[in-house]
């Protein structure tokens, strides 16, 4: 089998040669020596034997924001900008993070109600267009070889989660709907109408059948109820429009999501994409298998801190295990989430060889 024929089979539940593996190499690929780095990640999955998942593929659809004043500056260690519109401005402010060579958020940018509404109009006044060249450089690049995940849309997430984790933040959204929440729906609401003219233009088009959101769902950020409400709601509506175009939606949830999964599932979402066992997530494969039976596809398993902390000796059981309790349903072998910078090419030489070993 190639790799595409590999993963799709066990993505849709069909016999394979062997579990695929397909590792998430985000934060440990910029930290492996630089003559892996020069070979590409492509070159480095023929290395190890992996199959390659490219997650979160080139979007085909592009946003395009209204004429708005942006002015940059650095402020105490901060980079802060101020977005300028005829309504009013907005300002937030980040943080440069030495060991994982990111920026993160130390200041939001709504913190008032005057902000959500500004906010308002920016949303109201942005555009998509479908553009499929990006799409096509992928595919015709590293992306030749795999299964090719495309991203859903622009923002990456849904309306809600973008709330929660770049534009308000939990604690401070949980009081903005308890303080002014007709403004929080209003705005919500045109986010999501947003979402949808996206995701209609995505699922019309050939090169991709499957496509994903960097959701990050959990429930560290938000009940139970709310996710229900404000996610689960919207994703439904994401699933029914790419169902009726032939293609599947894959969820990247890579927090605690114990009681989550059934509602995944119940939405329409067809895998749920770097899963973790604790202490990252707080659901093992085999619980996660018995909610959901074979009615959704499991991709991840193999825990971020026993990756990194397991020895080679100790790795190979553990592995195993991981594509034991992924049985009895379609399964992708995956470390879930991220990679913890430190776990060394040898480790996912193993992984890749365990899964080899391993019949379904």
């Amino acid at each position: 089998m190639t790799s595409k024929e590999r993963i799709t089979n066990a993505l849709e539940g069909r016999d394979v040669d062997h579990v695929p593996f397909c590792p998430f190499l985000a934060y440990v690929w910029e930290n492996f020596p630089l003559e892996i780095q020069d070979m590409g990640q492509l070159a480095f999955h023929h290395m190890v034997g992996a199959d390659p998942m490219w997650r979160g593929a080139p979007c085909p659809v592009r946003a395009e924001t209204p004429e708005i004043d942006l002015r940059v500056f650095e402020e105490n260690g901060r980079t802060v900008t101020v977005t300028s519109t005829p309504v009013g401005q907005i300002r937030y402010a980040q943080m440069p993070s030495s060991s994982g060579k990111t920026l993160f958020l130390v200041e939001h940018p709504l913190k008032t109600e005057d902000d959500f509404k500004t906010w308002l109009w920016i949303e109201e006044h942005t555009r998509f267009t479908l553009d499929i060249s990006p799409v096509h450089q992928h595919l015709q690049g590293e992306g030749r070889e795999g299964l090719s995940i495309g991203l859903l849309l622009p923002r990456a997430k849904s309306a809600f989660q973008t709330m929660v984790e770049h534009l308000v933040g939990t604690e401070e959204l949980i009081y903005a709907l308890t303080d002014y929440p007709g403004t929080v729906e209003e705005l919500w609401r045109v986010m999501v109408k947003k979402n949808l003219e996206a995701v209609y233009l995505a699922a019309a088009i050939d090169e991709y059948d499957y496509f994903l959101s960097w959701e990050d769902s959990s429930t560290t950020n938000y009940s139970p109820a709310l996710y229900d409400r404000y996610i689960g709601s919207e994703i439904g509506k994401w699933c029914e429009i790419l169902s009726c175009n032939n293609k599947r939606y894959i969820q990247h949830a890579c927090g605690h999501i114990k009681a989550l999964v059934g509602r995944m599932q119940a939405h329409g979402v067809f895998a749920v994409e770097s899963i973790s066992p604790p202490p990252t997530g707080n659901i093992n494969i085999r619980d996660a298998r018995v909610i959901i039976e074979k009615g959704m596809g499991i991709i991840g398993g193999i825990e971020p801190t026993q990756f990194l902390n397991l020895s080679k000796i100790e790795l190979a059981p553990y592995v195993e295990q991981v594509i034991a309790d992924g049985a009895g349903g379609p399964f992708v072998l995956a470390n879930s989430d991220s990679c913890p910078p430190g776990v060394s090419v040898e480790k996912f030489k193993i992984a890749s060889d365990v899964a080899k070993g391993a019949h379904p």
